[in-house]
């Protein structure tokens, strides 16, 4: 992680590490308590986020950035993942930071094309 990054910076990187299945680097943003909020599941720490991911980046085979805004604390990002499951998911996530780390996470999308997979 660069010394002097900003929040977008960060935002990005952690995004592309953890869609390229580079779980390593993708757990190197984040707090120790990171919270995360999403559609699926709502996780708290470190370990129980990077144990969901690991679940979902399974099916992970692109990633579109499609927009990055934020400010000193936090980013604003919207992207398209691909994946072979449940095709292209557009997310949107708002990721605070402190003290360089991502300490939550809010992702919010349309979770239809998930359960159309699933038989719902």
């Amino acid at each position: 992680m660069a010394e002097h990054a900003t929040t977008v910076d960060l935002a990005r990187a952690f995004t592309e590490a953890w869609t390229s299945h580079d779980m390593d680097t993708a757990a190197r943003y984040l707090a120790e308590d990171v919270v995360f909020d999403g559609p699926v599941n709502h996780t708290r720490g470190k370990n129980a986020y990077i144990e969901a991911l690991n679940r979902f980046v399974q099916a992970v085979t692109g990633l579109k950035m499609l927009a990055a805004f934020g400010d000193d604390s936090q980013a604003l990002i919207m992207y398209d993942v691909t994946t072979g499951s449940f095709g292209t998911l557009t997310c949107a996530e708002l990721l605070t930071f402190r003290d360089g780390k991502i300490g939550t996470d809010l992702l919010t999308f349309d979770t239809y094309p998930m359960r159309k997979a699933q038989g719902g």
